[in-house]
């Protein structure tokens, strides 16, 4: 079952990541990669915190969240490949902005959605 809670998971989180791979705002800097990694940084933080005692009660179910689905929605290799083609056209300003907003909003999405996952009401 664990397989394919995984498998499901990755499916929807794949598809959804390919969706965002259309979002662009008229400049080539990879607004979707950017998007999805930030949506899945929140929600990792925010699903670990929030479905903790699914770890004990359901842990199938949250591996078929956090790897299936938020495993398929982010993209590390797409980000590296991104930065490398902006390096190769020599966009410093763009590949630096990108990187730094790209590491450090990750981080403060995963935090914030830590947070707001605690929160219980």
């Amino acid at each position: 079952m664990k397989y394919i809670l995984i498998f499901l998971g990755g499916c929807i989180g794949a598809l959804l990541r390919w969706q965002t791979s259309f979002i662009t705002i008229g400049y080539h800097l990879p607004i979707g990669t950017f998007i999805a990694n930030l949506v899945g940084a929140f929600l990792m933080g925010y699903f670990t915190e929030r479905l903790h005692h699914w770890n004990t009660n359901h842990p199938k179910l949250k591996q078929g969240l956090t790897t299936g689905f938020l495993g398929a929605l982010t993209t590390f290799s797409t980000f590296q490949l991104e930065l490398v083609t902006l390096a190769q056209q020599l966009d410093w300003l763009t590949l630096i902005i990108y990187g730094l907003f790209s590491y450090s909003g990750g981080l403060i999405c995963c935090f914030l959605g830590y947070k707001l996952g605690g929160v219980h009401a």
